[in-house]
């Protein structure tokens, strides 16, 4: 095992430490329990629901979702015009993920013909590490471009694009070594 891997492998013990501490955090469910109370007791908003009580049907209609305006009053709020995850946002990141497989396997192929070998240094050079680390930058990259996406329609599409940008320069180098 080269330093590298030392280093890496000392990170992800680290980490899962500090998760593992996080998880025995106390939860003060006597907090929880008074804030449901105080909820429990506030009144609905202007009587609407109960308002129907009269109607044809024995049960009363569902409420409708409320969204505070900017003057003070509460109106009934709007329906969600875009979506994040959208054909856009799947497209983009699946080219991802597939150019990063197809990369693996390309180089995993021209590794076992002895043509060529890893050219990124901190890569490992066997194929359950290599998709590995592959899985983990598409997730961060997919997860980074959702929090984009959801702040605003602009750079988005931005982190798939350089995976994808980077997995074709491997897939290429990869089909000219073989």
């Amino acid at each position: 095992m080269n330093m590298m891997h030392r280093v890496m492998f000392s990170l992800a013990i680290v980490i899962g430490g500090w998760t593992c501490a996080a998880q025995q955090v106390t939860i003060p469910f006597q907090q929880i329990a008074h804030d449901e109370q105080m909820i429990a007791a506030l009144p609905p908003p202007g009587g609407e629901l109960f308002s129907n009580l009269s109607s044809s049907s024995s049960f009363p209609a569902a409420p409708k979702p409320f969204a505070a305006g900017g003057d003070g009053f509460i109106a009934p709020a709007s329906p969600i015009e875009s979506r994040t995850a959208d054909g856009k946002y799947f497209l983009f990141n699946g080219m991802n993920l597939g150019m990063a497989v197809l990369d693996v396997e390309m180089t995993q192929r021209c590794i076992a013909n002895h043509s060529c070998r890893e050219g990124n240094p901190l890569m490992p050079s066997s194929h359950a590490g290599q998709l590995s680390i592959n899985f983990a930058f598409v997730c961060y990259s997919s997860f980074v471009s959702y929090r984009l996406k959801k702040r605003g329609p602009t750079l988005w599409w931005l982190t798939p694009t350089i995976g994808i940008t980077a997995h074709s320069v491997g897939v290429t180098t990869s089909i000219m070594h073989n």
